[in-house]
């Protein structure tokens, strides 16, 4: 494959200015709240981590592949999630497949495995095609080159991929709800994070406490009169709901419950598409910002399914594309940090690190290291050319995670950003209003401050 030309202008994204050093308890707690990217320190982007030495708590970030390796796979048994994890999400997420641990999250990664299958993939791609036909019309019956706030249209366009794909279909209303809801939920969790992470106790008041529990309740709620509903008249769907109902634990021989199953519906729910529609948000973004790339992907889909529906056959036939995506996940991870904790002592370097210190994997760090990629900050597809990408470390890009715990559902976001990328790039133009430069904030997600405004204009 040869190299796409940079015609236009080296362009350099938003991106977020890192103290020089690890911050101070209370300047730490307030920037967390802010914007916990913040308070990445400068070091974990030059160097392979940097340690912050606590009377309550010791906090390592690790931004070097070998020490990740060490962790996430090597010695994962002595890594587990952090407590911290368990307190945000156990509201909302309970013990599904994302907080548990153990025999009890194994059996539930076997129960939902068959629907991550390559075959039921594929069945996918036409509920895929629906939902961006949807959201085309949306932007065809709006008015004329209007602008569009394309984070939120990004959350509706892959809610409906997962609504179809996960549950079989929900109605509108119950969309709405579950929408409204997690999103909720999220905008304030960084209180609660940040107060786990300096070690203020669960019980201590907050400004995120009563939305964070009062959303969860409501999502909750919906799902498990979603669940409910299915158990009750299974029908003939074959989906994510129907595979882990007819589940059963191979040591026990139970099926899970009906608490078990809103954990986990509300699991994929959550992660399924808030993640996917991020990453779709700065696809688009950094398309509007170098419209080459834009262009060059719509010649692609052009040479490659004309007029028709992108299907199945096609996926393997837009390397652009996905090198696009690739390395907007690169610029944006959609999940931009992980963390563990040490059960036992260990040593980095020269460092003795206690146990029950905080692990954390800054992916976001990670993905724009100075000593891992050549000018890092750059926007640069060119980067993920075969060629090139064979020669990374696996734990060098990892917007999916690593290790036993890496996302089951990573090839189907890979395979739902491209064939939504394609048909929504084939349909429209994105272009940028010239000012709009989003910090990139975490709330779990990474996401555009102020939201992500971009001009569309019908193609046809």
């Amino acid at each position: 494959m040869t190299t796409v030309p940079n015609e236009a202008p080296a362009l350099y994204p938003p991106t977020i200015v890192a103290p020089l050093e690890p911050l101070g308890i209370l300047r730490f707690l307030f920037t967390f709240i802010a914007n916990p990217m913040r308070t990445l320190p400068r070091r974990v982007f030059d160097e392979p981590f940097a340690i912050l030495h606590r009377r309550r708590q010791t906090i390592v970030w690790i931004s070097d592949p070998a020490l990740i390796k060490r962790v996430m796979l090597k010695d994962a048994e002595a890594f587990p999630k952090a407590p911290i994890e368990k307190r945000v999400f156990g509201s909302s997420l309970g013990q599904g497949i994302l907080t548990a641990e153990g025999g009890h999250w194994r059996w539930q990664r076997k129960a939902a495995a068959p629907a991550f299958r390559h075959s039921e993939l594929v069945a996918s791609i036409p509920d895929m095609v629906a939902a961006a036909d949807a959201q085309i019309e949306r932007w065809r019956t709006g008015p004329v080159s209007s602008t569009a706030a394309i984070d939120a249209d990004m959350m509706t366009t892959t809610f409906d991929v997962i609504a179809r794909t996960v549950l079989g279909g929900c109605t509108t209303k119950e969309a709405e709800i579950i929408k409204r809801a997690g999103a909720a939920f999220l905008e304030p969790i960084s209180w609660e994070v940040g107060f786990a992470v300096v070690g203020i106790p669960e019980w201590v008041w907050h400004p995120g406490k009563r939305p964070t529990r009062k959303a969860a309740n409501v999502l909750r709620t919906a799902v498990a009169h979603l669940v409910q509903a299915r158990m009750a008249n299974p029908g003939s769907r074959h989906d994510l709901l129907a595979n882990l109902i007819a589940a059963r634990n191979p040591e026990t021989g139970k099926g899970m419950s009906e608490s078990q199953l809103v954990d986990n519906i509300l699991t994929f729910l959550m992660a399924g598409h808030e993640t996917t529609a991020k990453a779709l948000t700065w696809a688009l973004y950094l398309l509007a910002r170098a419209p080459q790339w834009q262009e060059r992907i719509c010649d692609e889909i052009t040479a490659v399914a004309a007029d028709r529906p992108v299907c199945a056959n096609d996926l393997g036939r837009f390397p652009v594309t996905q090198m696009v995506i690739k390395e907007t996940m690169r610029l944006y991870p959609p999940a931009p940090v992980l963390s563990r904790m040490s059960m036992q002592p260990i040593e980095i370097g020269i460092h003795k690190v206690p146990p029950g210190s905080i692990i954390v994997i800054p992916i976001y760090a990670v993905h724009r290291h100075n000593r891992l990629w050549k000018d890092p900050d750059r926007f640069d597809p060119n980067r993920f050319l075969p060629e090139c990408e064979k020669g990374f470390a696996r734990t060098q890009f990892m917007p999916f995670g690593y290790g036993p715990r890496t996302c089951i559902g990573a090839s189907f976001a890979m395979m739902e950003a491209t064939v939504l990328l394609t048909t929504l790039l084939r349909a429209a133009r994105f272009d940028w209003d010239g000012y709009h430069c989003p910090e990139p904030v975490s709330r779990v997600t990474l996401r555009p401050k102020g939201g992500m405004p971009l001009k569309v204009t019908m193609r046809r």
